[in-house]
């Protein structure tokens, strides 16, 4: 079983500037983490200032590490300083994973 995680985060159009630096750091990373097969945090390109986020982890324990990362700390650290408005994740187990 894989699980997946997706959805998006708000911030005001003119907060992303400062916080795209944040948002490599959070992807290099996430992405370099035991168990961490996909990683992405990007920009919407129709509605400003939204951010769409999709993680793929082999299992729980590999979320579980994700999650008590000093760069994830660092993350929510950034995203309460430039005003994070709205967050909205979804997370699925999935119980057949092949690439097609």
């Amino acid at each position: 079983m894989t699980l997946i995680l997706a959805g998006s985060i708000r911030f005001a159009p003119e907060r992303l500037e400062a916080l795209r630096p944040h948002m490599a750091a959070q992807v290099a990373g996430s992405r370099g983490e035991p168990g961490c097969l996909a990683y992405a945090l990007s920009e919407d390109p129709l509605d400003p200032g939204l951010i769409r986020v999709f993680e793929h982890f082999t299992d729980e324990a590999a979320l579980a590490f994700h999650r008590a990362s000093p760069h994830m700390a660092a993350w929510r650290a950034a995203q309460a300083e430039h005003g994070v408005h709205d967050r909205r994740m979804s997370s699925f187990d999935v119980s057949d994973y092949r690439e097609i």
